[in-house]
């Protein structure tokens, strides 16, 4: 069998020679701008990489060099382009489904623990993805709450909540339109049945077609804005479940903390929180317990 030889977009971004050279200097500037405005952490000494995700900004703004760029992130027009600074060095790695066997501890422990207790009959069981990226993880939980809920004597009252730092992220998670490439992880019979699939025209290959989340979810879904190093509680709603995966491990130790207690404060007691695999804690915060692997408890 021939093997691939289809590049990550990713990669092959970084074969490209930027317009703009960057100074170390400008990248240690740039990245202590991402880490006091949300956050993350970017080695500095990759200048190669945070230059690649800047420099089409940088060349739109007809700018030469950094300096430049880093005089207009302090001008009046500065708070604007830190948060386009902070959606063009984010990281939105997703799928459907990703570290499945998240989703299939919610389908035969996590759902059925919080049903026993009221959730989706004394209040909607309510699903929150912290960084939903373009929606991949929260759409994927919503399939599971949908199957379930239909097993479920008299069904469910239950809602998606979906949050990022990137408005321009969050604009694709709220339409729910995807390529094909994206589908990877999505059964078939989960596509036929919570996808809708844009018609074949002339000029339309297969591969072209975009498909669109069904209304059976979208509608009982809804996206906002949020920085997680900010205080969360009262613009997110309670949540019975929240996703915070592989996000910390962008954050410092303090910011991890801060950020998990942030969440926190939005979690019903009795809720869960799941973390990424790779999002290692060295501490637990007061007030959780480890109930599976990077999944905890809200006491």
């Amino acid at each position: 069998m021939r093997r691939s030889a289809r590049v990550s977009a990713d990669y092959a971004e970084m074969l490209m020679q930027p317009s703009v050279p960057m100074s170390t200097a400008a990248a240690r500037e740039i990245v202590t701008i991402l880490k006091a405005e949300a956050g993350i952490r970017i080695d500095p000494s990759n200048t190669q990489f945070i230059s690649y995700r800047l420099d089409r900004r940088v060349t739109a703004l007809g700018m030469s060099d950094y300096d430049q760029y880093l005089l207009h992130l302090q001008s009046a027009e500065g708070p604007a382009e830190i948060q386009r600074l902070v959606e063009s060095l984010a990281t939105h790695t997703t799928s459907f489904f990703r570290e499945k066997a998240h989703y299939d501890w919610l389908e035969t422990v996590g759902l059925p623990k919080l049903v026993e207790t009221g959730a989706g009959r004394t209040h909607p069981l309510v699903v929150w993805s912290a960084a939903c990226s373009s929606g991949l993880e929260l759409w994927s939980a919503g399939i599971v709450l949908d199957r379930y809920s239909h097993r479920v004597h008299g069904g469910l009252r239950w809602g998606l909540v979906g949050t990022d730092i990137s408005a321009a992220i969050l604009r694709k998670a709220r339409l729910g339109i995807y390529s094909s490439s994206e589908l990877s992880g999505l059964s078939f019979d989960l596509r036929s049945e919570y996808l809708l699939r844009s018609k074949p025209g002339a000029r339309i290959s297969p591969k072209q077609r975009v498909y669109r989340i069904a209304p059976a979810l979208r509608n009982r879904a809804h996206f906002s804005p949020a920085n997680l190093l900010t205080k969360l509680e009262g613009h997110v709603p309670l949540a019975d479940v929240v996703f915070l995966r592989n996000v910390l491990i962008y954050f410092t130790g303090e910011d991890r903390i801060r950020a998990i207690r942030n969440v926190m404060q939005c979690i019903r007691p009795g809720g869960f929180l799941l973390l990424g695999h790779s999002d290692n804690l060295r501490s637990l915060p007061e007030g959780l317990t480890q109930a599976g692997t990077a999944i905890f408890r809200k006491d």
